[in-house]
């Protein structure tokens, strides 16, 4: 009997001693500064953000909410206010910095003593930085931040493109290759930094012109309106480079009506992986696609999944920025359509990515490589 008793007892505390080890089901909402509907404008990014978010929660036992500002960047303060009024907020909230509204939302967050992680774009400007710091750094409950490496796609979108360019002759008659880029937006920090990749890029090459940056308010239309009427002005262009693939396929489109072959007279890089666009890079017009960072809210979740087992991601950093990035084009674009041309995320199985279930994980690997390595 007594055999028995000291059996339940260890039983019992090996129960408690898991539970305290690994606990599930924490609840994380997160403010989607984007559009609800993937056919939108805009294109799908923030629709795919929200999907990859939640394959990762479903695998990771998350109960995650997804709440959609529908573009409104004044009304991000209204929904961050209504998740802390609540009287059971969530544990963690995910928000992000788009058009410089991530200092009123953080307010809100550290007022109501949620913890909260920004991703995609985190604080830039001076005083928001005199004001807040950085995570953990004057508020314990703003504990990280997770940024694509903006600068890099933009970098390596406008460098691979040009050496496409190149390769196939696209100069004018002054020996020169002329650049349009065609921007998101003025003010957004992943804008901007896309933008000065561009500029660094196209400076490594004596005999590249950049002739004027757009403002395409990441809109296919507007793009499609402005590549229409760039030729006017500069009709030896021979490459546009976009902030987005929903402005590079407008621009292709403009391109088309006006009478000039997308792959032979000008050559286009995109940005973001959207199924059109990929399917452009298997018909020629597009040469190539940089992407992989609408996965960042799926790798929050894997942070923020291990920071609630006990595993701090600080290990690696508090206000993190990891490349995420990767490019697409003519070798690899059948192979990801095969695998995610549904964009079906449950094929990946997450718990692969988190330290806290695989003891041997020294640092955390987010990339499409390393999915890639993880399905096989």
């Amino acid at each position: 009997m007594k055999n028995r008793w000291c059996t339940f007892l260890f039983a019992g505390v090996f129960l408690i001693l898991c539970t305290s080890v690994y606990a599930s089901d924490f609840s994380v909402t997160f403010i989607n500064p984007g559009v609800s509907d993937k056919s939108h404008a805009t294109g799908g990014f923030w629709t795919n953000v929200s999907n990859f978010m939640q394959a990762a929660a479903d695998d990771l036992e998350i109960d995650l909410e997804v709440i959609y500002a529908e573009r409104n960047y004044l009304n991000l303060k209204n929904l961050v206010q209504e998740v802390a009024d609540r009287s059971n907020p969530p544990d963690y909230l995910i928000i992000v910095n788009e058009k410089y509204q991530g200092t009123i939302q953080l307010e809100i967050a550290m007022s109501a003593g949620i913890k909260t992680f920004m991703m995609l774009n985190t604080l830039v400007r001076e005083r928001s930085i005199l004001e807040f710091g950085t995570p953990r750094m004057k508020y314990s409950d703003w504990i990280g931040s997770l940024i694509p490496d903006n600068y890099y796609a933009g970098y390596q979108n406008a460098k691979s493109t040009i050496e496409i360019a190149l390769h196939n002759g696209a100069v004018a008659g002054d020996g020169k290759l002329h650049i349009i880029g065609m921007a998101g937006d003025h003010v957004t920090p992943a804008s901007t930094d896309r933008n000065e990749g561009l500029v660094a890029a196209v400076a490594e090459y004596p005999d590249v012109l950049l002739d004027q940056i757009f403002v395409c308010e990441w809109s296919k239309e507007i793009a499609r309106d402005k590549a229409q009427k760039l030729f006017n002005r500069y009709p030896e262009v021979g490459m546009i480079w976009s902030a987005n693939d929903p402005i590079a396929l407008g621009a292709i489109e403009g391109t088309i009506e006006e009478g000039k072959i997308p792959g032979r007279d000008i050559f286009f890089g995109g940005l973001n992986w959207d199924i059109p666009a990929l399917q452009a890079i298997q018909e020629g017009t597009l040469s190539l696609s940089m992407g992989g960072h609408f996965m960042t809210g799926g790798w929050v979740l894997v942070l923020l999944h291990d920071y609630e087992n006990g595993k701090d991601f600080a290990d690696e950093g508090i206000n993190l920025q990891m490349k995420i990035f990767d490019e697409i084009n003519a070798s690899n674009v059948d192979e990801y359509v095969r695998v995610f041309g549904s964009s079906d995320w449950t094929k990946i199985d997450f718990k692969h990515f988190s330290k806290v279930l695989n003891l041997n994980l020294n640092e955390y690997k987010f990339s499409l490589k390393a999915i890639f390595q993880s399905m096989k």
